[in-house]
């Protein structure tokens, strides 16, 4: 892929930005921001729509992210264990004792951060997404949900819930500190971002309100597999804490509450200013850690999204084509159109975030569009 030229890939965004706010569409209303950061430079930062009724969106309007959470996650358990110098290969119950119950024994940091580790869905059913302890003591006590490989392949399934706590629970056993305040102080303070696990009070009023897809997903295997409560799709998807609406997320008790999986709130600014640091070299990470963030460990038919999937250690790597041409991008996607990627090749950290969501688990029609203004591809019929 040849180097891409800025303004070029800048004016289109702008001109793609501009017709996703403005055409009509079954998603409509609410606002969203893009965002395009090359190494410590922003490139491009917009924004348009209502953050919540009457109330325009701003330059530093913040928003929930969904599962593009997880990557910011990742990112924080990575620089832990580099910072120890722990390798992926190392069994996960070297760190945590207990997670060695019911055949776990031998699973690895590599493994687990891939969703190779067999622990998409938790069996225990009523628990709360603020009951760290009990949550995290359950998937340690419970069986893998598959039978794991032994031949080196890469039968995976996403942990849309499990995953945060996982990571949460590892992290505080690394570094002796919870994921979110981890995150403070390695990443969120020396930076100056506005990206937070648990909104602090002071910016409850200025955060986007969240809404609801207007249609319901097209018929598809995800879709009649999460219509099915027993399915793993269903339940890696509404365990622990029960199906979560926008409503819900949208109430100042769920927005000041850390939930790594999926309680980010962020600008769209500081969400790519952070991934444009993950594409080059930078101060806090090795290239050791920044290969690992690459590598894909991971790729096939998604046992939860029932879609074909790929994972480096804790991010989605570009086997599928969700952040455009580039092989060597990494990020992760959230619920409703959430997108952000680093693009290692041409030092870009990029971020979108909608309020008004699409259907589905994976980007939808405005995020593609997006991704393809920004590398000049043909866009969709």
């Amino acid at each position: 892929m040849c180097r891409l030229d800025t303004v070029a890939a800048a004016n289109r965004l702008q001109s793609a930005f501009s017709e996703i706010l403005t055409e009509p569409s079954d998603i409509g209303g609410g606002g969203a921001a893009v965002a395009l950061w090359q190494n410590d430079s922003c490139i491009l930062s917009l924004y348009g729509g209502d953050s919540s009724p009457g109330n325009p969106w701003r330059a530093h309007t913040p928003s929930l992210i969904w599962s593009a959470s997880k990557g910011i996650a990742a990112a924080c358990i990575l620089h832990s264990l580099q910072e120890k110098g722990v390798s992926l290969e190392t069994p996960v119950s070297t760190l945590w004792s207990e997670f060695a119950a019911s055949g776990k024994k031998q699973i690895t940091l590599a493994e687990l951060l891939s969703h190779r580790a067999g622990l998409a869905a938790i069996d225990q059913r009523g628990l709360s997404l603020s009951d760290h302890s009990s949550v995290v003591a359950a998937l340690a006590a419970q069986p893998p949900n598959w039978k794991l490989d032994t031949n080196g392949a890469s039968r995976h399934g996403y942990g849309a819930r499990t995953f945060g706590f996982l990571l949460d629970e590892i992290i505080r056993r690394v570094a002796g500190e919870p994921l979110s305040s981890y995150w403070n102080s390695a990443f969120r303070e020396p930076l100056a971002l506005d990206l937070w696990f648990g909104l602090p009070e002071a910016q409850l009023s200025l955060a986007a309100t969240i809404i609801a897809p207007k249609a319901p997903p097209q018929p598809s295997d995800f879709s009649r597999a999460f219509a099915n409560p027993a399915s793993l799709t269903r339940r890696a998807l509404s365990e622990p804490g029960g199906l979560l609406s926008p409503s819900i997320m949208n109430t100042p008790a769920m927005r000041m509450a850390s939930i790594p999986s999926l309680g980010v709130i962020a600008t769209a600014d500081s969400l790519a200013r952070f991934y444009a640091i993950l594409a080059g070299s930078n101060v806090f990470f090795t290239q050791k850690t920044l290969s690992n963030m690459q590598e894909t460990l991971s790729r096939g038919l998604d046992l939860t999204l029932l879609e074909e999937t790929s994972f480096s250690a804790g991010f989605m790597t570009n086997e599928m084509g969700v952040y455009g041409p580039g092989r060597r991008c990494f990020g992760h996607p959230g619920a409703g159109g959430s997108l952000a990627f680093a693009d290692p090749q041409h030092g870009f950290g990029f971020a979108f975030i909608p309020s008004a969501m699409h259907p589905g688990a994976l980007p939808g029609r405005r995020t593609r569009k997006l991704v393809q203004a920004l590398y000049g591809i043909n866009q969709e019929a």
